[in-house]
């Protein structure tokens, strides 16, 4: 072959695994602060500092706070994320450091109820022993009189049993839906999970229901849905504003894990996660770091402790009512322009086609990260307009976000143009294949791909990574329809690695 023209170069490798990382500028104030400065502590990459941070937000903010830019549609400030890196990366660290503040004041509850709940189980004992004395005292009885007498007199002291007050929580470890659910009822019908494992995933697969999928909670629990759970020896679980939040930090081999459960894609988890595929640091990581300064430390845990602190909305009947969060004008105009363009990628052929499930729910999950960001800046967040600084700072964040997404379902076999992109590729390179046309392309992979807005997405990712090139005015016409178009092979594409 002879040497290629000097307007080809190397195409970037199709497997190539390197979404562009997220500049610690982008959120506003203390997320983008304390998210670098814990990046820079630890020595880690800055988007598991930053998604461990934004976990941190929304546990205290879900529920209290919906964010709504027009009348009719509003969504929850709660977010699911999964944060993907190899071991040795010190995912714990970062855990524990950006979610100090919540454990703090979990402490501080705790030792408050420990307090009236050495009362409560004093008062149980002298009432379980007056009724263990009735019950004794029923043997001695000769009629059904006396026997009753004694049975209401202990339903009497079963009124007096006191409540075991617990102490509120915002954090749940590794645990199953059903506990999950629990918590949420006893929390303000909200929790978060903010772990540096993956193993809830194999909890959620059906590690403890004989492998069958359990995802009902998680599912509802990401807008709110509600909850019932019938218990065959308690109470049941009634939940009817449920809000989790979900961030986990984990090894790749969980995306395999996700690719091979078919419940975990059909029916939507995957399209809720924020997916994040940082670029490691192992081997370049510096030992003399600068840590975390103590002014930013005070002001990234005041702030999470105003979030805390911000009263309920409540109404006539004294029951708990979200703010919503109002966009100002040039807020909302960016957000339903970001809301429209997103749209059309996902028509068929659109750069967003391949990943509908993910990509319907973007303009959504842009809102959720802006509110997350608004009310770090305002103590009283609610009174004031979220502005169109903190939106384009979202959507830019939510862009991002999706770029890493989309090397996350590459890993799990899910993003439909890349693997169609991967089969084109494997076509032109097993028949050495120097120019074809569309209508050629459609031919070899319409077996998967019947349509050519399906195998278009495919034919676009070879382009924008250098493996074909459209000619100008390069077109074919056909006897019908409209005209089929030429694509030349970069002759560098015939040896790269695959």
């Amino acid at each position: 072959m002879p040497d290629p023209p000097n307007q080809f170069t190397p195409p970037i490798p199709i497997d190539d695994l390197s979404p562009p990382p997220i500049p610690p500028n982008i959120p506003p104030g203390i997320i983008s602060e304390y998210s670098a400065a814990v990046a820079e502590a630890i020595q880690v990459p800055y988007e598991l500092a930053l998604i461990n941070v934004l976990g941190t937000i929304a546990a205290p903010a879900q529920r209290k706070v919906r964010i709504s830019p027009y009348e009719g549609y509003s969504e929850p400030v709660n977010i699911y994320a999964l944060a993907i890196l190899p071991p040795g990366e010190r995912k714990s660290a970062v855990k524990d450091i950006c979610r100090r503040p919540l454990i703090d004041w979990e402490e501080e509850q705790q030792k408050i109820v420990a307090k009236d709940l050495a009362l409560s189980q004093a008062e149980y004992q002298v009432l379980e022993e007056a009724q263990r004395a009735l019950v004794m005292s029923s043997r001695k009885c000769k009629t059904a009189e006396e026997r009753r007498e004694i049975a209401c007199k202990i339903a009497e002291l079963k009124k007096e049993t006191p409540n075991f007050e617990t102490s509120p929580r915002f954090l749940a470890d590794d645990t199953t839906p059903e506990a999950l659910a629990a918590l949420m009822a006893e929390n303000n019908q909200r929790i978060a999970m903010i772990e540096a494992e993956g193993g809830f995933f194999d909890t959620l697969a059906g590690r403890y229901s004989s492998g069958v999928p359990n995802l009902d909670v998680v599912l509802k629990a990401w807008n709110g849905e509600s909850v019932r759970i019938d218990r065959r020896h308690s109470s049941p679980i009634i939940l009817n504003d449920p809000a989790l939040t979900l961030i986990l930090s984990a090894q790749p081999d969980v995306l395999r894990g996700l690719a091979q459960n078919s419940s975990f894609k059909g029916r939507g988890l995957i399209g809720r996660l924020l997916f994040l595929v940082p670029n490691s640091m192992v081997g370049s990581r510096t030992f003399r770091t600068n840590p975390i300064p103590n002014d930013l430390q005070q002001t990234y845990f005041k702030t999470i402790r105003q979030i805390i602190a911000l009263p309920w909305r409540k109404d006539n009947q004294d029951q708990q009512l979200p703010y919503e969060l109002q966009l100002g004008e040039k807020a909302l105009s960016a957000w339903l322009n970001f809301a429209e363009k997103t749209e059309q990628a996902l028509a068929e052929g659109g750069s967003l086609s391949s990943i509908r499930d993910w990509g319907g729910k973007l303009p959504g999950q842009a809102l959720r990260l802006a509110a997350l960001c608004h009310v770090t800046l305002h103590e009283e967040p609610q009174n004031h307009l979220l502005s169109e600084t903190t939106l384009q700072a979202a959507v830019q964040l939510a862009r991002l976000i999706t770029e890493h997404t989309r090397v996350a379902l590459n890993l799990m076999g899910t993003d439909d143009a890349m693997e169609c992109a991967k089969a084109i590729l494997k076509w032109i390179t097993r028949e050495r294949v120097e120019s074809f046309t569309t209508r050629a392309c459609l031919e070899k992979v319409k077996g998967r791909w019947p349509k050519m807005a399906l195998v278009q997405p495919g034919l676009q990712i070879l382009e924008e990574r250098g493996y074909i090139v459209e000619p100008v005015h390069a077109e074919v016409k056909k006897p019908r329809g409209r005209p089929a178009r030429i694509y030349i092979v970069n002759p560098f594409s015939f040896g790269v690695q695959q």
